[in-house]
């Protein structure tokens, strides 16, 4: 009792649970009076007498001598309620309720021995928004987790669809969260993503090596795409995911393309059946930078614009959007891009803001072919209305009866039914698409008055070949760095 009460004069001692341990430690202290331990653990007198001991037997007495601990078994202890966080799969977060800090994936010691659980290879976060950023070169497969239809709306270029929940299961989940409760559907969802992961295993990664790089993103990195990611970062593939998921893609995509106005833009322009298109293709293939609006867009800019090869079909908006910039991104901005002079809308679709206002202050090309020859392109382009969708020419047809009339349309429907093609194409050419182009080369502020024509004669391969690189070799240059000149008074009055 002697030895434990000269012993408390001498020093504090403070209890601390760690890892499912009681740890006792003896500190100097100037106090005299005793401070016994807190409850419930008890300090045993014989690590205070030999800290007493310790004390006695030096009278450089220091800290770090003084110092005595010893380590005892002890339940666990349950974290506190509202303590602690946990990751998607359950780790345990960079700080717990004793402050101890763990690696990314919720594994290693903390500063006071506390043991986690290690939840397999690091998963590496990829910024899409980065200029580095290009899925189809780094990446041998990105997994869209998000259901088919968010896919179908926009989605990261190159990915395919690999849903944990589809369209019917991410609705019914959503219902249960806002009407019952999240963690009814969190429980609802953890099951169906179970199912799910086994079938995206076997369609997309049976036949995949260990060395196969994998780029995950769901709509905002969270729950989904993480699922997915720690599930093949555990087989041992080389395993990405999107922080912020498609929904900071998706902002990366409108902050480039609010800069496209800072592009220079030259126009190929010229009216219906003078092969814009197949001159964009010859500019392309000769290293030009292009931008071909219509076949982003599925459709070829008129009333009959519509294209079976893309199902009559055109993309969404954002996706669209995404088109342009997954090409324009790669484009050096000293070089001009040729583009064909379209009007606002291609079909349904809306041509971005800055882009467009970059194409009108443009420098124009005006294309020119004789009648005989646009007649036969576009009898080339359109076989299906000759063929297979007569009547859908027919039924299109009904929309220009406001501005062309109805007997102008009936006598188009008399060459149809007649098949006096030649006819037909060059009638509706002069009657309609013609004063249609001066009206939209109006509206758009092109400025074909000062645009350069260029008269071909026929729409051949060489031909066309010919005049793309006589377009490249006028137009396709570099920007000049720009020219200071100093003027004399600036430079007097830089030597005075």
């Amino acid at each position: 009792a002697m030895i434990t009460t000269i012993a408390a004069s001498l020093l504090s001692l403070s209890c601390s649970k760690v890892g499912g341990r009681v740890r006792i430690s003896a500190r100097a202290s100037s106090r005299s009076a005793t401070r016994p331990p807190s409850a419930p653990f008890a300090f045993l007198p014989r690590v205070a007498a030999a800290a007493s001991l310790s004390a006695c037997a030096s009278p450089a007495f220091s800290v770090a001598r003084a110092r005595v601990s010893r380590v005892h078994r002890a339940p666990p202890l349950a974290p506190p309620a509202g303590r602690g966080r946990f990751s998607a799969m359950g780790a345990v977060s960079s700080k717990d309720e004793h402050g101890d800090s763990t690696d990314a994936n919720g594994g290693g010691r903390g500063s006071q021995g506390r043991e986690y659980v290690e939840m397999g290879p690091r998963i590496m976060k990829v910024f899409p928004d980065e200029p580095g950023f290009d899925p189809r070169r780094d990446w041998d497969i990105v997994c869209d987790v998000r259901s088919p239809a968010e896919w179908e709306d926009d989605h990261v270029p190159g990915s395919v669809s690999t849903p944990v929940l589809d369209n019917e299961e991410r609705a019914r989940v959503g219902t249960i969260y806002k009407q019952e409760s999240p963690f009814l559907a969190k429980k609802l969802g953890a099951s169906l993503v179970a199912k799910n992961l086994g079938k995206i295993l076997d369609e997309h990664f049976q036949d995949k090596e260990k060395d196969t790089r994998v780029l995950v993103y769901c709509w905002r990195g969270g729950e989904r795409s993480m699922s997915l990611a720690h599930v093949l970062s555990r087989v041992g593939f080389k395993v990405g995911l999107i922080p912020g998921g498609y929904k900071r893609y998706r902002a990366g995509v409108l902050e480039f393309l609010r800069t496209m106005d800072g592009f220079r833009y030259h126009l190929i322009a010229g009216k219906t059946g003078c092969a814009k298109g197949k001159m964009l293709d010859q500019l392309k293939a000769q290293g030009a930078q292009v931008l071909d609006l219509e076949a982003m867009a599925q459709h070829r800019g008129s009333v009959l614009g519509e294209d079976p090869a893309w199902d009559n079909k055109q993309p969404s908006q954002k996706f669209f959007d995404t088109r342009i910039w997954e090409q324009a991104r790669t484009f050096d901005r000293s070089r001009p891009i040729f583009v064909e002079g379209e009007s606002s809308m291609i079909g349904r679709l809306q041509i971005p803001k800055n882009t467009w206002a970059g194409m009108r202050k443009g420098s124009v090309t005006l294309l020119e072919v004789p009648m005989e020859s646009r007649v036969r392109w576009i009898r080339g382009g359109y076989k299906h209305f000759e063929t297979t969708d007569v009547s859908r020419l027919v039924e299109k047809l009904q929309k220009l009866v406001p501005k062309c009339g109805k007997k102008k349309v009936a006598e188009w429907e008399e060459m149809i039914a007649a098949e006096r093609w030649d006819e037909f194409v060059e009638d509706i050419l002069l009657n309609h698409y013609d004063s249609a182009y001066a009206d939209a080369a109006k509206r758009s502020g092109r400025d074909d008055e000062n645009a350069e024509f260029l008269m071909l004669p026929d729409t051949e391969d060489e031909t066309y070949a010919r005049a793309a690189a006589d377009l490249i070799a006028k137009h396709d240059v570099s920007a000049p760095p720009p020219i200071v000149v100093e003027r004399e008074a600036e430079k007097e009055e830089v030597a005075a």
